[in-house]
């Protein structure tokens, strides 16, 4: 694939100058380890070091030695199963008319301006009021990566996605070239091999790129790729609109990348792989022969080429949107994944994290969509969580995330919350509102401050029930009593308020404890009704984490032998069902937020038990109160 020239390049540093007679010597003897520390101006800087460095010190003929040899190629997963009908495959929605979309915003609505601030770069915020359920933002995505479904990674649940779109498929072409993409159509297929895949299909067929989703090497040369056919223009088409539909490579240029703020072992990370890129651009593809007749030095360009994956990658990593496509063939679809991918989008790159969003992402069709989960008022930010961030997870945890991927703090009202309960977290045993600390422990009184009442308040009470619990704590640990933990959630219940942390973990033991033992559903409702009004205290019901979890929940709970036979209840248990009812019937109108109608039939059935229980249990305290 290379002449002398291009050979003498890589082997001799990317430079014009000869090669010294020392070299060959010590490009005999490779070094199995280099750890780049020099210091860079940005990442073509980084990178042209990096690839000089590695030349002259024998360390690239391992990357050479690791393209030449790649792995045995794979073929297509042929076992996914068939027997669905084609249309229920993908979800489908009603996308934005022309009349709301932004003149201002590729793929916006018209109900968003761009706004930019020193603490939160760019960012999208409502210019109106936004109600709950309208759709901000249909994308269809610059740079798509769809994991290929070869036989090593290939499960039941997966399904036939394209290569080029990712639309789920039944009947689909085949690359003769790879044996593991697949496309939805002839369209699909031509603008693929003409755009980036004839450059692809020899690494993909021998697993030269890792998919895993810290990976981002792939996704880079796909980013690059796509600016080449767009012959790397960087300049935005005049007119003042964010993103264009024929060249989108712009607004992907300018996407952030905290190159800067990686530490070392992160940046050494970055720049082997995007050197495995380049080598295998130039020793297993033409990539770079349609610039060979080209008025300019080619050894320099291999270094553009590879300071732009640079870039890129770090572009990827702080703006990717992590893709796992429902199985709409399976339960509810949103709980099963049919296949992964990931996605730029410029655009939906804009929002800023929030643990608490205003706004979600779904993947309906080939179209990356943002609805609002609540209202917005004007003038709020639209927030989205990151896929890469667990909002359930602690504060700490969060952050860690946060910290090391994307390189900044959060500040959102969910982690102001819990760094301010970790300062201050009693409930205030005089207003029982405010946030208490402790202050002073002498003569056995203990004395705490409330942050409402702004004055000492006596605390002996807390701390007493906190002997109590750490008891019962000890005495649960070696008996493992469903007695004590429910006395333990007793004494929570006097020192954090109703909505605290503390408890939501009593009570998750509680429900699991209950649900095992199998002898009382209400118990299991109450306990599972009191971890999602915790949940949802801080967080929207229509986090789908928490949504498909209180799905799980009722449909374990109709489930249990012992459901069916629920009578004789008291009038704090009745209340408990006629709560869970109303629950029920919510979550069917939460769980229209995400599906069409025809999707949501598998939840009729726990509609239908849970109502004949209410039926029965309200029949029998109307007799009750009648005999009474």
């Amino acid at each position: 694939m290379l002449d002398g020239k291009d050979k003498h390049y890589i082997m001799n540093g990317g430079s014009n100058r000869e090669r010294q007679p020392d070299i060959k010597e010590r490009i005999g003897v490779r070094n199995k380890k280099y750890f780049f520390k020099e210091q860079y101006i940005n990442e073509s800087n980084a990178f042209c070091k990096y690839f000089e460095a590695i030349q002259h010190n024998g360390y690239i003929q391992n990357i050479i030695d690791e393209v030449d040899n790649m792995g045995d190629f794979c073929d297509l997963y042929t076992d996914v199963p068939k027997n669905y009908q084609a249309d229920q495959i993908n979800l489908y929605y009603e996308p934005m008319s022309v009349s709301e979309g932004s003149a201002e915003i590729l793929y916006a609505s018209h109900a968003l301006d761009i706004r930019e601030s020193a603490d939160r770069g760019r960012k999208l915020v409502a210019n109106k009021s936004i109600g709950k359920g309208k759709i901000l933002i249909n994308e269809i995505p610059t740079v798509l990566q769809v994991s290929p479904m070869c036989k090593c990674v290939g499960e039941r649940y997966c399904l036939y996605r394209c290569h080029n779109c990712g639309k789920a498929c039944k009947l689909f072409y085949v690359c003769d070239g790879c044996n593991v993409c697949i496309f939805c159509s002839r369209v699909c297929l031509y603008q693929a091999y003409k755009n980036y895949h004839r450059y692809e299909c020899y690494g993909l067929q021998r697993h030269f790129w890792s998919m895993e989703d810290t990976d981002y090497s792939y996704l880079a040369l796909r980013m690059m790729l796509y600016g080449a056919t767009k012959q790397f223009d960087t300049q935005p088409v005049i007119g003042g609109v964010y993103g264009h539909v024929e060249n989108n490579y712009p607004f992907i240029y300018t996407l952030e990348s905290n190159f800067h703020q990686m530490m070392l072992p992160r940046v050494n990370k970055i720049l082997y792989s995007v050197a495995r890129n380049l080598v295998y651009l130039i020793r297993k593809t033409n990539f770079f022969h349609q610039y060979k007749d080209k008025n300019f030095n080619m050894q320099d360009f291999y270094l553009y080429v590879g300071g732009l994956m640079v870039k890129h990658y770090c572009q990827a990593q702080n703006n990717n949107i992590l893709l796992k496509y429902p199985n709409m063939t399976q339960g509810f679809g949103l709980n099963v994944v049919s296949g992964t991918g990931k996605a730029i989008c410029p655009t939906i790159a804009l929002l800023n994290h929030s643990c608490t969003p205003n706004a979600t992402i779904l993947i309906c069709s080939e179209f990356v969509v943002v609805k609002s989960i609540r209202t917005i008022r004007k003038g709020e930010e639209i927030t989205i969580c990151y896929s890469e961030v667990d909002a359930l997870l602690r504060v700490n945890e969060r952050h860690i995330i946060t910290e090391e991927i994307f390189h900044f703090t959060c500040c959102c009202s969910f982690c102001t919350y819990e760094k301010n309960l970790a300062i201050a977290p009693y409930k205030c045993p005089q207003c029982a509102v405010g946030n208490a600390k402790q202050v002073d422990s002498k003569s056995g009184k203990t004395v705490g401050y409330c942050f409402k009442c702004l004055r000492s308040v006596p605390m002996n009470d807390i701390f007493d029930n906190f002997k109590i619990a750490k008891i019962c704590r000890n005495v649960y640990n070696v008996t493992y009593s469903i007695e004590h933990l429910t006395r333990i959630a007793e004494c929570y219940k006097v020192i954090f308020h109703e909505n605290s942390l503390p408890l939501l973990d009593v009570y998750r033991l509680l429900y699991e404890k209950h649900y095992l033992w199998g002898e009382k559903p209400i118990e299991v409702v109450r306990y599972g009704l009191l971890l999602f009004r915790i949940l949802e205290y801080n967080m929207s019901r229509l986090y789908l984490p928490i949504l498909t979890a209180k799905v799980k929940l009722f449909s374990q709970v109709v489930e249990m032998k012992k459901f069916s036979e629920v009578r004789d209840l008291n009038d704090e248990e009745f209340d408990i069902i006629k709560t869970f009812v109303g629950e029920v019937v919510n979550v069917k109108r939460d769980l229209l937020f995400y599906l069409p109608s025809d999707k949501c039939l598998f939840y009729s059935p726990i509609q239908t038990k849970v109502q004949m229980m209410f039926q029965r249990v309200s029949l029998q305290s109307n007799d009750d109160q009648a005999q009474a």
